[in-house]
């Protein structure tokens, strides 16, 4: 990880993609259930929040191979969080 600043911003635009994504299918795609769409909105602005939080603050600052660790996980996670989103979108829009 070369910044928290980038880090950071590379969260919130992956937040930002998926909020668009939800804000196309309930435009876009007839029938689909509303507070499902909500929901999904909802645990976006979740995951955006508690990414950006944990990047702020890693554990061990003074051990750099922790603090390492710690991002090569916080990155894993996010990819798996995204991952879910996204399916949950892609079952909703399909589904409808």
């Amino acid at each position: 990880m070369a910044k928290k600043r980038i880090l950071k911003k590379e969260i919130s635009h992956v937040a930002n993609e998926l909020y668009t994504e939800a804000l196309l299918c309930s435009i876009f795609v007839k029938n689909i259930e509303m507070a499902a769409i909500e929901q999904v909105v909802s645990r976006i602005l979740e995951m955006e929040d508690n990414f950006i939080r944990r990047a702020h603050k890693p554990d061990a600052k003074e051990n750099k191979a922790r603090v390492k660790a710690y991002y090569k996980k916080l990155v894993v996670d996010l990819e798996a969080e995204t991952e879910a989103i996204s399916k949950e979108l892609e079952k909703l829009s399909k589904g409808a």
